[in-house]
C-alpha cells in the first residue's frame, strides 16, 4: 500500500476511555489500543496519544505497537549502550522481566536533547501476537509529583487485548464510514488511514481477500487541468503491484464535491495473480481524501458496487 498514507502504522490514535474496570486492578484499554495497563496513581487514559497521561505533572505513558517479530531485533538494541546513547538515552539500568503472557526488557536512564534533560524509563514486551513498547520521559520539574517504581511496577502490568472494537476504531476516524458494505475494519485512527477487508485475514499474501486503503492528505485541490496528473502521480506511488494497465482515468463527482477515478488492471507483484485496482481522489477543505482498493480480478465484477458504496458512504463528521 502506498507509503504516503499507509505508513502511519506508527501514528498516535486519538479516542476516549474505553471502559471502567472491574477492579483497580485490572488492565485498562485505552480506546483503538490493543495494549493496555493497571496505570499508576494520577494517570488516566489520554486522549491526545495511545497511552495514559498525567495531566497535573505532564507527563504521558506512551504505547507503541509492533509486529511480534520485531522484538529480538529490539531487544538486541536495548541492549546496545551506544545506539541507545546516539538516540539520547544514557542508560543506568536494565531489567530483564518476566510476564505471564510473554517476557519483556526494561531499560532506565537519562534522555538528553540539548539544553534539556529528563528521567526515561522505556519497556519492550513480547505479548500474545504483538510486540508492545511503553515510554514515559520525566521532566526534572514533575519528578516530585511521579513516583518511579510505581510506574515501573505498572509498566511490568503490560496486556494486550485481542482484538479492538470496531466501535472504537470507527470513533477514532476524523470521518464518518456509513457503510461497510460487508467489509470489516481492521484498523482506523484520528489521522484517517483506514484499512478494511473482506475476509478472516489482517494480512494476506497474493490478494487472497480484497482490501481497501482509506486515508486523508493536506493539500489544496489541484487545478482541473492538473488533476490528471496529480491522480496518476499518486497511484503510480502504490507499490505492490507492476505490469499496469490503465483502463480509465476521469474526473468525476463524488458526494458533490470534485473527484477522479483511476481503475486499472495489473498483477500482484510477487505471485503474478492478476488483480484490478482503484483509486478514489475526493478534493475540498484544505485536504484530499484517497480510497484504494484491490481484489483478484474474477472477482471485481461483484466487488465494485460494494467498494463505491463504501466511498459514497464516507461523510464528514
Amino acid at each position: 500500500m502506498r507509503q504516503a498514507i499507509f505508513g502511519v502504522v506508527l501514528a498516535a490514535f486519538v479516542a476516549a476511555v474505553a471502559g471502567t474496570p472491574a477492579n483497580a486492578a485490572d488492565p485498562v484499554f485505552p480506546a483503538n489500543s490493543r495494549i493496555g495497563l493497571t496505570p499508576p496513581p494520577g494517570f488516566v487514559p489520554s486522549t491526545r496519544f495511545p497511552g495514559f497521561e498525567n495531566g497535573q505533572a505532564k507527563v504521558g505513558i506512551v504505547f507503541l505497537e509492533l509486529p511480534a517479530e520485531a522484538f529480538p531485533d529490539l531487544e538486541k538494541s536495548f541492549n546496545d549502550d551506544a545506539a541507545l546513547k546516539t538516540r539520547g538515552m544514557i542508560v543506568e539500568t536494565r531489567e530483564p522481566v518476566e510476564l505471564a503472557g510473554g517476557r519483556g526488557i526494561m531499560i532506565t536512564g537519562q534522555h538528553v536533547a540539548g539544553d534539556l534533560k529528563r528521567r526515561e524509563i522505556v519497556f519492550a514486551a513480547a505479548l500474545t501476537g504483538i510486540t508492545a513498547i511503553a515510554s514515559i520521559q520525566i521532566p526534572d520539574e514533575s519528578r516530585a509529583a511521579i513516583s518511579e517504581p510505581e510506574v515501573k511496577e505498572a509498566l511490568k502490568t503490560i496486556a494486550v487485548r485481542a482484538t479492538v472494537p470496531d466501535s472504537e476504531k470507527l470513533a477514532a476516524l476524523p470521518y464518518k464510514l456509513g457503510e461497510l458494505a460487508g467489509f470489516r475494519l481492521v484498523r482506523g485512527g484520528p489521522d484517517g488511514t483506514a484499512l478494511l477487508t473482506d475476509g478472516p485475514q489482517d494480512v494476506v499474501a497474493a490478494v487472497a481477500q480484497p482490501f481497501v486503503l482509506i486515508g486523508l492528505a493536506p493539500g489544496e485541490t489541484p487545478k482541473p487541468e492538473d488533476r490528471d496528473t496529480f491522480a496518476r502521480r499518486m497511484f503510480s506511488s502504490m507499490p505492490g503491484i507492476k505490469e499496469v494497465r490503465i483502463l480509465r482515468s476521469e474526473p468525476m463527482r463524488i458526494n458533490n464535491q470534485a473527484g477522479y477515478e483511476i481503475l486499472a488492471e495489473a498483477k500482484e507483484a510477487n505471485s503474478n495473480t492478476d488483480v484490478t485496482t482503484v483509486q478514489w481522489l475526493r478534493f475540498g477543505g484544505g485536504t484530499f481524501l484517497t480510497m484504494f482498493a484491490i481484489a483478484r480480478r474474477d472477482a471485481w465484477a461483484d466487488l465494485f458496487p460494494r467498494l463505491r458504496a463504501i466511498r459514497d458512504g464516507i461523510e464528514g463528521r
